[in-house]
């Protein structure tokens, strides 16, 4: 059955999470170097072995809603994503996912960034089952 990935972008790691089979909840998998031929290559093998379907990828915003600094870089990202492997992608508010997942002091440091993508990828679930 397939799963949905979700992805928290950041300028030196990336961080992986990976949903269930009935895209009910998310699990953090791993934190990746930001290298886009290292990463392609991971996320090739990833994508096979999971079955994902979509992609989730978390866009910075400001409190205002507005975009951030990072917010024109994670869209080239994703732009990239969408070449790559023709699956859709969904952008998802990451607004201080990093910054939760430290606080809850629920994640080592080594797997922060695969936490907060856990953090993204259950809002774009949660939000998406409440529809349905």
């Amino acid at each position: 059955m397939s799963r949905i990935l979700g992805i928290d972008y950041g300028r030196m790691k990336i961080g992986i999470a990976v949903s269930d089979e009935g895209h009910k909840l998310a699990f953090p998998k791993t934190t990746h170097p930001n290298s886009w031929s290292l990463f392609l290559e991971f996320l090739k093998n990833l994508i096979l072995k999971e079955d994902i379907i979509e992609i989730v990828v978390g866009l910075p915003a400001q409190l205002d809603g507005s975009g951030a600094e990072l917010t024109p870089e994670v869209k080239d990202f994703a732009e990239k994503l969408k070449d790559s492997f023709r699956l859709p992608i969904h952008f998802e508010n990451e607004s201080f996912t990093s910054k939760a997942v430290e606080s809850m002091g629920s994640a080592p440091a080594h797997r922060t960034d695969a936490s907060a993508a856990a953090l993204i990828l259950q809002s774009f679930l949660d939000r998406r089952n409440q529809k349905n």
